[in-house]
Parts: structure tokens; C-alpha cells; sequence
């Protein structure tokens, strides 16, 4: 009887590897199709909790002493801003470089709501507040104003002044109101009450704070003759921080109504009758 040819090794283990490969494949069709799973949102409000004191460090604030429950309080939406998509986690060293980055903006709403938040600020602080303080200062330049008093950081007052005159001439009137002679500040309103410091100002300390004489000599010899004429017949002028001018020009809420001492409306009188007697009686 003829003996059978074995089949070479290397044939059968091809073929077991081919059934093998067909079994695992009929078997992965069997199978139910499976979801991927859903990515984990970061929860901002643990994140803030657990990095609020490593943000404020690397972004250089925690000189300022703030504690942390008021940090939190004020910079909560301000980093859930930066923050952004929570789909994926941020360091606390991305946020605090993002804050830096944005600081011209940021800033000042970080002063802003120290200025509200504090009630007797350090030294560091004030000086944050004064140096970051926005258009804000058109509301918190009075409470400001008391804290430098109270400090005697008189060094303070010319950044709080200009940021106060810049805000003021960027959002309600180009022209500056009188300046204050107890405060300084352009802040005299047309009752004459200042509402920096409060004071009601005498409209004689104003003029003489103001050089209102010169000012007013000054305005007269610009004046053509017909507007001498007309002053001739009011006893007071209009006076910003610009300008001393006729009550029959165009008014500004700011303006202030200044009266006319005996000798100034004499002083009107003398230099139209030099000036201009001969041409209106012409």
C-alpha cells in the first residue's frame, strides 16, 4: 500500500493562521458596536479653588495681600474668560501668562473692583489702584482721593489728577470743568460745589485760584467790538477750565457762572471806549 506525502510544516501553520484570522474576524462582526466614550469637561469652579493662589502668584499679584476668598471673588470670571473651552485642561502657569498678556485690559478691572472691594488699602494697594484705575475714576476718584489724603501720598495725586482729566475729556466733555482750589482736581461743577473733595467753593477763593483777572483781560482783548458791546450789558461771564467767554456763546454743561466785580465791568467799559467808541459811532 502506497504510503501518504506528509504536508510540508510551514503549509499547515500557514493555513491555521488563515482559519485563526477568519474565526477572529466573523467573531468582531458578532460583536456590538461600541460608543467612545465622551471626554470629561473641566469643572472651572474646582479649578479655580484648587489654582486661584498659583494664578495670582505667577501673574505677580500677590504682593498686593489679597486673600484668597476675595481673589476668587474677583478674578472668578475674569479666568473663566481666559479660560475658555473645557473640553481640555489648562495649567494654572497658561492662565496666569494669559492674564499678563492681557493685563492693559485686565488690569484695570482687577483696580477697579480692589477700589470697590477695599475699605482701608495698603500702601501696595493704593498704589495698584491709582496706577491701573481706568475710567473708573470718574466714579472712585473721590474714595481715592480720601485714601491718599488719609496716607499723605501726596505723590500719588498728579497720576490720580491726569487719569481723572483724561477720563473726563475721553467720556463727557472735551473741555475740562474749573479746577478745585481745595483739591486741585478740574471738578468744580457750575454750583460751585467740587465733586472730588465736596467742598463749596466761595466764588472769590475761585477766582483767585483761577487768576480769573488776567484770564479775563485776556478774553476781553480778543473780543471784536461787537462782542465788547454786548458785555457791556451782563455783569457776569462763562468760565471752564479753557476758556472765559460772552453768556451769549454756546454754554457747556460745566461752565460756571463768575460775576463781575465793580472795577471789572469799569475794566469792560475802558477797553471798549478805547477800542471801539470811534467805529460804532461811525
Amino acid at each position: 500500500m502506497p504510503k501518504r506525502s506528509k504536508r510540508p510544516a510551514n503549509e499547515e501553520s500557514a493555513k491555521q493562521n488563515r482559519e485563526k484570522t477568519k474565526k477572529q474576524a466573523e467573531e468582531k462582526k458578532e460583536e456590538p458596536s461600541r460608543k467612545p466614550s465622551s471626554k470629561r469637561e473641566v469643572d472651572l469652579d474646582s479649578w479655580i479653588e484648587k489654582n486661584i493662589d498659583e494664578v495670582v502668584s505667577r501673574a505677580g499679584l500677590d504682593y498686593l495681600g489679597i486673600n484668597r476668598e476675595s481673589w476668587i471673588e474677583i478674578l472668578k470670571d475674569v479666568l473663566v474668560e481666559l479660560y475658555g473651552s473645557t473640553s481640555s485642561y489648562k495649567s494654572a502657569e497658561d492662565i496666569a501668562k494669559r492674564l499678563t498678556r492681557n493685563s492693559d485690559k485686565l488690569f484695570p478691572v482687577i483696580a477697579t473692583r480692589l477700589a470697590h472691594l477695599l475699605e482701608d488699602p495698603s500702601a501696595d494697594q493704593l498704589e495698584f489702584i491709582v496706577a491701573y484705575v481706568g475710567d473708573s475714576v470718574l466714579e472712585l476718584a473721590p474714595r481715592i482721593y480720601r485714601w491718599i489724603a488719609k496716607s499723605g501720598r501726596k505723590d500719588l495725586l498728579d497720576s490720580l489728577k491726569y487719569k481723572w482729566g483724561t477720563a473726563w475729556s475721553r467720556t463727557r466733555t472735551p473741555v475740562l470743568p474749573v479746577a478745585c482750589p481745595r483739591c486741585g482736581f478740574n471738578s468744580l461743577m457750575p454750583d460751585l460745589v467740587c465733586l472730588i473733595c465736596g467742598a463749596s467753593v466761595p466764588e472769590k477763593e475761585v477766582k483767585v485760584f483761577t487768576n480769573f483777572h488776567d484770564r479775563f483781560m485776556e478774553a476781553l482783548l480778543s473780543m471784536e467790538c461787537s462782542e465788547l458791546e454786548k458785555m457791556l450789558r451782563y455783569d457776569y461771564v462763562l468760565m471752564n477750565d479753557l476758556e472765559v467767554k460772552l453768556p451769549s456763546g454756546s454754554r457747556l454743561p460745566i461752565d460756571i457762572e463768575v460775576y463781575l466785580s465793580k472795577s471789572e465791568k469799569e475794566l469792560v467799559r475802558n477797553i471798549f471806549q478805547s477800542r471801539c467808541l470811534n467805529e460804532v459811532t461811525k
